[in-house]
């Protein structure tokens, strides 16, 4: 007797998905809150978006020389962040995230011998906030 493909069952298995599924959605796309140690429970850590500023370092149709560019600024500053975007037909290299106008600046003269036109840029980014 084969129960497996009954009606029956489906409808079973049917309805343990429409419940379960938000169930676990949920859980997995919930705040983005953790805990920073066990022992101190108050302690949270929240991501929240900030305006700021970041350098735009390159502005190019090769994507060879982005890539090069790219590379150069995360081995000589792996503490900031290095990023590359497409926007048809240019990839752009944006650097660091910076809070203030100044921090943006200071690092724009530290990779100025490197690139010919260095950009402080606006920038929305996110930061981690501990509460």
């Amino acid at each position: 007797m084969q129960i497996e493909g009954t009606p029956e069952v489906m409808h079973i298995k049917k309805l343990i998905y429409i419940i379960f599924i938000p169930f676990v959605l949920a859980a997995c796309t919930g705040t983005k809150t953790t805990t920073t140690d066990p022992s101190a429970s108050k302690k949270t850590v929240t991501k929240k978006m900030v305006n700021g500023y970041q350098l735009q370092v390159l502005n190019t149709t090769d994507r060879t020389e982005a890539i090069n560019a790219k590379s150069l600024l995360l081995s000589k500053y792996p503490q900031q962040k290095t990023f590359l975007m497409f926007q048809s037909p240019y990839y752009k290299i944006r650097f660091g995230n910076f809070l203030t106008q100044t921090e943006a600046a200071s690092y724009q003269k530290k990779i100025k011998p490197h690139f010919t036109n260095v950009f402080v840029i606006p920038a929305k980014f996110e930061i981690k906030v501990t509460e």
